[in-house]
């Protein structure tokens, strides 16, 4: 038996990796990935959400869990309200398709908030399950579009890191615009006023507010150097900061331009971090949503403490702030191309400020 320094992420215990599929969770088809650093569980009846990412040594869960009684939606079912995303979403870490953000028509089809991937049950197979790694791999088709989604979740030996290979494929005779989103969203008790976000180098921007978030800390409409945003009162704001829940603000940031596709939230009070690593030149906006216990509307009422983060292949509107230029809101696949993309979702210990993760989830920091 040997170890190394969890920053590093592997290490070499016994038992080795599992994964079984033989799971429900609130009745939901579910499936559990695991080894002596990580459990996993995935929603295969639904979205193929990750609602749990259990770091062992902490015995800490890193993704929020929302406070209403959410349910699964009916089966193949995709309803157009831009309330019904909400009304069906559990909490922690979705695949968004073909739109993120609010609702829109297109092509004769109306979509609610964040579209249908995140609604609809997804085929779960199991692909690898050795001493060395496990492989669960998850795919659906979409229902008013034409898209068909894949996406494996590999758990190696000795890692505290999840890598996920993730394929979207046009299956239509015409081109189709879309928007790709992971939408991860933490909690506590990673989440706390202890907790500190790091990103690489990149460009903020809060979009308009209007009268959406009567509850904001940050000043709308406006493009800064990440990650000082100006602040509603006239002040700066410090996005690595994390207010406390009874601060009661509710703000949306975006990073833009990042010179690196990665965040870290570090916790030192429980020696705990979780961080993301994502193709930046195709996930090229990062959405920073912060519901620090003032986000008024429903199903919410001011009862959420956490942050979204979430990387997106696209800035949601059609054009920047400032002199930023315009920017088309959806990519474009062609009939019968596929896109491909890949992330490592990791925990780790050890620091208080992170300045990079890479692919195989090495964290490097302070």
């Amino acid at each position: 038996m040997s170890s190394k320094d969890r920053r590093g992420t592997r290490y070499r215990t016994e038992p080795g990796p599992r994964v079984s599929t033989d799971f429900t969770y609130r009745g939901i088809d579910a499936a559990i990935l695991e080894n002596e650093a990580l459990r996993v569980m995935v929603l295969t009846g639904k979205g193929g959400d990750l609602v749990e990412f259990r770091d062992k040594r902490t015995d800490v869960d890193v993704l929020w869990r929302t406070p209403h009684k959410w349910t699964a939606p009916s089966d193949r079912y995709v309803p157009s309200t831009n309330t019904t995303w909400n009304e069906h979403y559990p909490g922690g870490w979705q695949v968004n398709l073909p739109i993120a953000g609010d609702g829109m028509e297109i092509d004769g089809s109306s979509y609610g908030q964040h579209g249908e991937s995140a609604l609809l049950p997804w085929d779960a197979e199991v692909v690898r399950d050795d001493g060395e790694a496990v492989t669960l791999r998850l795919t659906v088709e979409l229902v008013r579009y034409p898209f068909f989604v894949e996406r494996e979740l590999t758990l190696r030996a000795g890692e505290s890191s999840l890598h996920i290979d993730e394929s979207v494929t046009n299956l239509g005779g015409v081109s189709l615009e879309y928007v790709w989103q992971q939408h991860v969203t933490l909690g506590e008790p990673l989440l706390s006023p202890a907790a500190r976000l790091d990103l690489p180098e990149a460009t903020g921007i809060n979009a308009p507010y209007g009268d959406g978030f009567p509850n904001a800390r940050l000043e709308g409409d406006v493009a800064y150097e990440w990650p000082h945003s100006p602040g509603a009162d006239g002040g700066t704001v410090d996005l690595r900061d994390i207010p406390p829940r009874s601060a009661t603000v509710h703000d949306q940031s975006y990073a833009i331009d990042l010179s690196e596709g990665w965040y870290a939230l570090t916790n030192p009070e429980l020696d705990l971090g979780f961080g993301l690593q994502f193709p930046h030149e195709t996930f090229d906006c990062l959405w920073y949503w912060q519901p620090f216990g003032g986000y008024h509307e429903s199903p919410w009422f001011n009862r959420t403490y956490n942050v979204g983060l979430e990387p997106t292949t696209r800035y949601p509107g059609d054009t920047l702030p400032g002199d930023l230029g315009s920017n088309d809101p959806r990519d474009v696949l062609d009939p019968g191309e596929t896109v491909d993309a890949s992330f490592t979702a990791v925990t780790y210990d050890g620091l208080e400020e992170v300045t990079g993760v890479s692919p195989d989830g090495t964290v490097e920091g302070r």
